[in-house]
């Protein structure tokens, strides 16, 4: 007699793994790698002008280019909200 053994099958995990690739389209992977790569070279050129202006390192403002993926969706986020209240849609 032979036994076999079947791998465990979680059907929510392959049912989320489906939906995960369904709602993510390869344009907006690509929109928010530019930002964040455009973000990191910002940030690397103000790190070298405040250099120096500054004469020694410190962090200061140009910290917040690394957050510019971040600060994009969440700009187009309150703007496609107040679109939304202004048509009437509600939330």
């Amino acid at each position: 007699m032979k036994i076999e053994r079947r791998e465990p099958v979680s059907l929510f995990r392959m049912k989320r793994k489906r939906l995960l690739r369904c709602h993510i389209r390869l344009a907006v992977v690509v929109k928010y790698a530019a930002l964040t790569l455009v973000g990191i070279l910002l940030f690397r050129t103000g790190q070298a002008q405040a250099l120096v202006e500054r004469g020694y390192e410190a962090l200061g403002g140009e910290v917040f280019a690394l957050l510019l993926p971040v600060l994009y969706w969440m700009v187009v986020r309150v703007a496609r909200d107040i679109l939304n209240i202004k048509e009437g849609k509600g939330t």
